[in-house]
Formats: structure tokens, sequence, C-alpha cells
């Protein structure tokens, strides 16, 4: 299904194809894992892992930064992927997740998923839930965190939310991508966040993407 999308199939097509390897929360594929292995980056002064409770996400979060890393581990309900029709998309529960992933913190995540259902959510109800998940991380103390989430919600926060905006920063300008694109798998840009909050209006937020030298070993 991915390997279609990327050749430019339209969304009917993608979504049954989606389906005939349909499974409830779907384990990272061996594609997948070998991706994040070859991410091999070592990151200077990261202080947090946030990530999406679907396992998948969860899984790239290890590969990218081994558990070996005595580095906190959050699972973040709003990060999760478009919501609805599709098993892949309903998360295990929390117990079994707490099983599987012993050194991750599920503690804001309720037991059982009660945000699926079988209609597939809008792309602005996934953009919200986005844009809820940046404003949770902007009221972290932390300053360096890394986000392992989904290239849909990524998308649609970042290109349709209005209290949202991206800037392109980097000083070595890739014309071949836009900072706002969506993201190929385990792809890492780095983006700085930052927030303006009115006094009777609503908090707009700002990504811009900077370029990695000074955060990678």
């Amino acid at each position: 299904a991915e390997l279609a999308r990327n050749n430019g199939c339209n969304f009917e097509t993608f979504m049954q194809l989606m389906r005939e390897d349909d499974a409830l929360d779907a384990s990272l594929t061996e594609l997948g894992q070998k991706q994040a292995k070859d991410c091999n980056i070592s990151f200077k002064n990261l202080q947090l892992i946030v990530s999406s409770p679907l396992s998948r996400a969860i899984s790239t979060a290890d590969l990218v930064v081994p558990q070996t890393s005595d580095l906190s581990r959050v699972a973040v309900e709003d990060f999760r992927e478009i919501n609805g029709m599709l098993l892949n998309a309903k998360r295990r529960n929390v117990s079994e997740l707490s099983l599987l992933y012993p050194h991750w913190n599920f503690e804001n995540i309720t037991e059982k998923d009660e945000l699926w259902s079988d209609t597939l959510e809008s792309e602005a109800d996934c953009a919200e839930r986005g844009y809820k998940g940046l404003c949770w991380i902007m009221g972290r103390p932390e300053q360096n965190i890394l986000l392992a989430c989904h290239g849909g919600i990524l998308k649609f926060m970042m290109e349709q939310h209005p209290f949202i905006s991206v800037e392109d920063g980097r000083n070595c300008f890739n014309t071949k991508r836009l900072s706002s694109s969506r993201f190929e798998n385990c792809e890492v840009r780095r983006y700085s966040l930052s927030d303006n909050l009115p006094k009777n209006g609503q908090r707009t937020l700002h990504l811009k993407e900077t370029d990695m030298d000074d955060i990678i070993d």
C-alpha cells in the first residue's frame, strides 16, 4: 500500500490495499525495522522521547534511540495516526502495551481505545489532535524532544491547521522538499517549536525547520 501511494495511486486504491493487509495495531514491518535501524543517528542533548501509542511508532522510536538509553519515554494519544475504519489505526489496550514496552509511560492513556470507530476520522479532526499534541509538548520542561508518530497526522496538521505555521529555516535549502511536505518512512527532521498566546485569542504555533548538524554526534 505504501509503495502504491508513493507511486501516485488514488485514495480509494490506497485504502483498498490497506484493508487487504489490515491488522489490529499492526506491528512494525521488516522493512520498517530496517529503515529505523538504518536511520543510524546519535542525538546530542536529547531529553525526552514522545511517541504515538501505536506499536509501530513506539518500535520505531526504540530502534532509532535504543533502550539502553535512560531517557524518559512517553506515549501521547493525540499523536496517533488518522483514526477509524482500519484496524491498524486501533491501538492495543494499555495493559498489553505495558507488557510489550515496559520502559514506556502510558499513564495518561485510557486502558481501552475509546477513540477508534469504524468511520474514518476527518483530516481536520486529525489535524486538531496534532495541534493539541504540540500544545502538550510546549508545556513540557524539556527543550530537546524526539517525536515518533505518523505521516498522515503530520501532513494534516502542518498543511491544514489554521493555527500552525511552518517555516523553512535551513541554511542549505533543499528545493526538492518543502518543510511542510509529507514525511517519508522513518525520515528525521528537526523543527523548533514556538507559540504565541494573545490575551483573548487562539494559541498559534510555529514550526521552523532547521539544520540538524548541531544535534547529531
